[in-house]
């Protein structure tokens, strides 16, 4: 294992190609969340049916808790490991143990506050529970910095192969628990036997060791960095977390369940792919700060095909939503579809949101994204306060109206400078935004004709939503060219098989 002295400077990728690196990127982080997105399916299609609802709403009290104190364990040291363009090992080691440090610290506030989250909560059986989740701070922690030089060095294929073995270890953890025991507690062993597996293969392929703690020149700029990422996080947390805060409060575990489900079965796939994007988008804009032709390039190729991957699933899931959620979670879960619905109409404007955050922490604004995410989360959080005393269902539809409405302010804000210029939004977002409206609303009209069993039902859905996106979105120059992008890629993909299997015939 190799010595690294206290000023030498962290190895960075030098690229001739960016736009490439971050095209294999994009399939690589495809490759691995597309495991990683069986998994859940997986888990929605075997632990909804081992599991009821109350074990999952059970649990799904106990996650914002988790993530609130998860944000200032981070404190935005990973972000600003991977957006620096100098960094030394004795500021990476520095920022090792002050993530180590803070996980240690927060794990014992949550151990000793478990007893009053459930007493908020009147669920007595949640206090070993929380005490048991804490420790997966601890876990996340010690592979924290190892992870992050892993994005710093575009080591897409190891990312990737990380996400894909994490989820299956959580999900196998999960399942064989149920079995044996089908209680919340299988949910809990499945986190922490996840986090454990990635921390010891980020260990095994980063050679560097952490030395004796201490504070290294230039710690304070990388605080200060991360101190704006962290006030988008605390921000973002409040917008995310409220509304399983409040339902389960005032509607009880069980109705929380039922949000739960839907929720992650909608909006959950898609962070899983807008979060590996943003480890290979994030990496690849940082370097081509200075070269801002290039920089719009590679962040308008891959952001149009990943709503190009996106927006059609997701208007068919929600156009479809009686048909989908009995079919995906079991007829027991019924009551998840008008959550669900709901919940849709917000996932056809987050895609368009979320890459937003690569353009403001590559740019270094995050003060900027910290401001946006405080009002951001103001205007949430008061949609979800008035809209829970109706009911889950209209608190999803509450949610959904304030996530359009953030849209194009959002844009308008980020376009400000930088790159991508104010022309994206007339050009680029508005055509999206309209692209998945339409599908959304042909989906609708013509679900009548749509019959048969329930799979047959969801295939005709996406096969009309693909082609209504892309009949739309070829109306606009850049629309064109993303179909152009992914046709060639299509092309590329099949020549790409043929010489594999010539090669493999001779």
């Amino acid at each position: 294992m190799t010595v690294r002295e206290s000023h030498e400077l962290v190895e960075s990728v030098a690229r001739a190609s960016y736009g490439g690196s971050a095209m294999r990127g994009s399939l690589y982080a495809g490759l691995g969340q597309a495991v990683a997105v069986a998994c859940q399916i997986g888990s929605v299609l075997i632990l909804s049916r081992l599991l009821v609802p109350a074990d999952f709403g059970m649990v799904a009290m106990i996650g914002p808790v988790i993530a609130f104190l998860t944000i200032f364990q981070e404190m935005g040291l990973l972000q600003a490991v991977i957006q620096r363009k100098t960094l030394t090992y004795g500021q990476l080691n520095t920022l090792f143990w002050i993530n180590l440090g803070l996980a240690a610290a927060l794990t014992l506030v949550l151990f000793l506050a478990a007893p009053l989250i459930a007493v908020f909560y009147h669920q007595p059986s949640l206090t070993w529970l929380v005490r048991a989740l804490a420790l997966n701070m601890i876990l996340t922690a010690l592979g924290a910095q190892h992870f992050a030089l892993l994005n710093r060095r575009m080591a897409f294929g190891k990312i990737a192969i990380y996400a894909g073995a994490v989820a299956i270890c959580t999900l196998g953890g999960s399942i064989l628990w149920a079995l044996i025991s089908p209680t919340p507690w299988a949910l809990v062993a499945g986190t922490l036997v996840g986090a454990g597996a990635g921390t010891v293969m980020v260990w095994t392929w980063i050679d560097w060791r952490p030395a004796r703690p201490e504070i290294a020149p230039g710690t304070a700029d990388l605080l200060g960095f991360g101190a704006g990422v962290t006030g988008f996080k605390l921000a973002n947390f409040l917008s995310r977390n409220l509304d399983n805060i409040l339902i389960g409060r005032f509607w009880g575990g069980a109705a929380l369940g039922f949000y739960d489900r839907a929720y992650k079965l909608i909006l959950f796939p898609l962070n899983r792919v807008a979060q590996p994007l943003s480890q290979v988008m994030v990496p690849v804009l940082s370097r081509l700060q200075d070269e801002p032709h290039r920089y719009a390039h590679a962040f308008f190729r891959v952001f149009g095909l990943m709503q190009l991957a996106i927006l059609p699933g997701v208007a068919a899931m929600t156009g479809l939503a009686d048909t989908a959620v009995p079919f995906l979670l079991g007829q027991q879960w019924a009551d998840s579809a008008p959550i669900f619905a709901a919940l849709g109409l917000a996932a056809l404007a987050q895609p368009l949101a979320n890459p937003t955050g690569w353009l403001f922490v590559s740019q270094g604004r995050t003060t900027e994204m910290a401001w946006w995410g405080l009002a951001s989360a103001i205007v949430t959080c008061a949609a979800f306060v008035w809209g829970v005393r109706f009911g889950v269902r209209e608190l999803a539809l509450t949610y959904a109206g304030v996530t359009m409405l953030k849209l194009f302010p959002l844009w308008f804000l980020v376009s400000r400078k930088g790159p991508v210029g104010p022309g994206t939004i007339r050009s680029r977002i508005l055509p999206l935004f309209c692209s998945g409206l339409t599908t959304y609303a042909a989906v609708v009209i013509l679900r009548p004709i749509l019959s048969g069993p329930a799979a047959v039902q969801l295939l005709g859905g996406l096969i009309i939503s693909y082609a209504v996106f892309a009949g739309v979105l070829a109306l606009c120059p850049f629309g064109r060219a993303v179909l152009a992008t992914a046709w060639q890629l299509c092309v590329q993909g099949v020549e790409t098989l043929r010489r594999g299997r010539t090669k493999g015939a001779a």
